[in-house]
């Protein structure tokens, strides 16, 4: 995986995957976003869906970015339920920043799922807690994974 200093090191390593500006693949992220909101409503946590990350998903949806390739690690953008607790984990975090969560993808090398809010934060579910990943694409992005990352609970209401 690159390093991401600025916007367009985080431009490049997307467009290495399939990216590019003016992407739409509107159709096949509402079908992703309609099938995480019916895991979760079955999971008795639903979650809805809001502007920022469905725009987010209609641009990126399906993308699957190299992390670390000899390992097959990779960062998906689709959002999924990887673990039998993330429903509720997402509905959670959703309380206690007092704004909707929505997943966006995750990270296979430990199973991270990625979320974003309505004000564009990202943040990871991960194991040992959650984490702060920045704001807006290039927030999140640059530097991904630096550390030590900021606690999700320094944005709690």
């Amino acid at each position: 995986m690159p390093r991401l200093r600025v916007p367009a090191d985080v431009d490049a390593w997307f467009g290495e995957h399939g990216w590019f500006p003016g992407r739409n693949v509107a159709e096949q992220a509402a079908a992703f976003v309609a099938e995480v909101v019916e895991e979760t409503r079955n999971d008795g946590f639903p979650v809805e869906p809001f502007a920022a990350a469905t725009e987010f998903l209609a641009e990126h949806a399906g993308l699957r970015l190299t992390i670390d390739a000899r390992r097959e690690e990779y960062l998906h953008f689709k959002p999924v339920i990887v673990w039998d607790s993330t429903a509720e984990e997402i509905a959670e975090l959703s309380r206690n920043l007092g704004v909707r969560v929505f997943p966006v993808g995750w990270d296979s090398s430990e199973g991270e799922v990625i979320v974003m809010d309505e004000r564009s934060r990202f943040f990871c579910l991960h194991h040992t807690g959650n984490y702060y990943m920045g704001t807006g694409k290039y927030g999140a992005m640059t530097d991904l994974y630096g550390y030590p990352m900021r606690d999700a609970e320094d944005f709690y209401v």
